[in-house]
């Protein structure tokens, strides 16, 4: 029997946490077995209507202890504490605000299809930034930690296992940075986990189910905050469709970001 710990955090996201929310109960309409768990790091834009939402689902969104103007990224801390306090089950699945979900029942599929092959820890989507088209190879070659040299935090299902557990107390699931002899180098969050895996034999899965991602939304970098408007515009367009209780089409794609 299958028992998956589920679990997200709101860092000033609350619309894209919203939207990522209704986008996975909208696409698990039959039922959504998991647990879930929704943090927050003391947010302070506009909650009300990811607040409002969780009361319709009988969600509450529990404190991190942790701020959005942390010295460094906490989401790889608060991810390992999240694994420490929740041993008993079977599988995790770590979901980030800006994910919206674009397929019926993407994490049975995740699930069905980590459990079919032995050498996997884990198992992430692909990944599209229009909700179209998966992000095209050569760029992903050019980038490889958006999924292929990392398991990518955005929507990861890992087997829970003493393995697992033990690189989560020894090396944690933060970011690390490298210091070469004549550069440095930063292991975004999971890539050491990753690494660490494949030493062991065992290595990370592309699903056949696709999700939009939107990326680089809560910390910001200085080389896509000039897509930032055009995200809130998508991420809007299909709030306000599922708010009405729609679902998301290619239609609804709108201009394509990177």
């Amino acid at each position: 029997m299958h028992k998956i710990e589920a679990v997200t955090v709101n860092h000033n996201t609350s619309p894209y946490m919203e939207l990522m929310l209704r986008s996975l109960f909208a696409h698990h309409p039959d039922h959504l077995n998991l647990l879930l768990t929704v943090l927050d790091n003391a947010s302070t834009d506009d909650m009300s209507g990811l607040k409002t939402y969780l009361r319709s689902k009988g969600l509450s969104n529990a404190q991190t202890g942790f701020s959005t103007s942390t010295r460094n990224n906490s989401h790889g801390e608060i991810l390992s504490r999240f694994v420490f306090d929740h041993p008993h089950c079977t599988h995790y699945l770590f979901m980030d605000a800006d994910v919206c979900f674009l397929e019926d029942h993407t994490i049975s599929t995740l699930l069905e299809e980590l459990e079919q092959q032995d050498d996997a820890f884990g198992i992430g989507p692909r990944m599209s930034w229009d909700g179209v088209e998966e992000i095209p190879e050569d760029v992903r070659k050019d980038n490889p930690d958006k999924c292929d040299a990392r398991l990518h935090p955005c929507c990861a299902l890992v087997k829970n296992t003493p393995l697992f557990r033990l690189i989560v107390k020894e090396i944690g699931l933060s970011s690390a940075k490298y210091l070469w002899a004549e550069r440095d180098e930063i292991a975004d969050t999971f890539k050491m986990m990753t690494k660490v895996m494949k030493t062991h034999g065992l290595q990370h899965i592309i699903s056949s189910r696709m999700v939009l991602h939107f990326f680089c939304v809560s910390y910001i970098c200085e080389s896509t905050k000039h897509w930032n408007e055009a995200k809130a515009r998508r991420r809007d367009g299909l709030l306000s469709k599922y708010r009405l209780g729609g679902d998301m089409t290619s239609s609804d794609s709108g201009e394509n970001e990177r």
